[in-house]
């Protein structure tokens, strides 16, 4: 039986044009330095883009396209999340952030809030978090000394002042 060759599957479009934006955010001081170029040329390599992916790639380095316009088109929640994490990381590749750097991250990250409610969201984290902890300390209490049992009284009543204190010795 002979071995299919593997071909990787081609690239979406909300990923393609994440990688547009973050191309875009490299223009956004006016210079495109030659770290960016590589950063993006090590991320679009690591892709399997077509040839038109590619030639759409390099006249985005070489004219600037409108990061609004480019991420309208972005559809899939992770990629619209993650563009806002690769913008960040361009902004700074040259190791200054500058004005319009910060300009463009602000645009992105209205962009990719746009719509959403964020108090809505603020209080399903908090209630998210709240269980968590209560989860977390049900673990702990269920290891700490109990009264009576193989333990010594003074261990139990040190524990409890510890903890009054802040002071948790049972804490992983």
């Amino acid at each position: 039986m002979a071995k299919e060759k593997m071909v990787p599957s081609e690239v979406s479009a909300s990923k393609f044009t994440m990688l547009r934006c973050i191309v875009a955010m490299a223009h956004a001081d006016g210079v495109v330095t030659d770290e960016e170029r590589a950063y993006i040329s090590a991320l679009s390599n690591r892709m399997p883009l077509t040839r038109e992916q590619r030639a759409t790639l390099e006249r985005d380095l070489v004219k600037a396209q409108d990061v609004g316009d480019l991420f309208r088109h972005i559809n899939d929640p992770n990629y619209r999340s993650q563009v806002l994490y690769f913008a960040r990381l361009m902004a700074f590749k040259d190791g200054v952030l500058h004005p319009s750097e910060q300009e463009m991250l602000d645009k992105l990250h209205a962009l990719a809030t746009d719509g959403l409610d964020m108090e809505q969201i603020r209080s399903d984290v908090q209630r998210v978090v709240e269980t968590k902890m209560a989860q977390h300390d049900i673990v702990l209490d269920q290891n700490r000394p109990k009264k009576g049992g193989h333990f010594i009284p003074w261990m139990q009543w040190l524990d409890e002042i510890l903890l009054a204190l802040g002071i948790d010795l049972l804490k992983d």
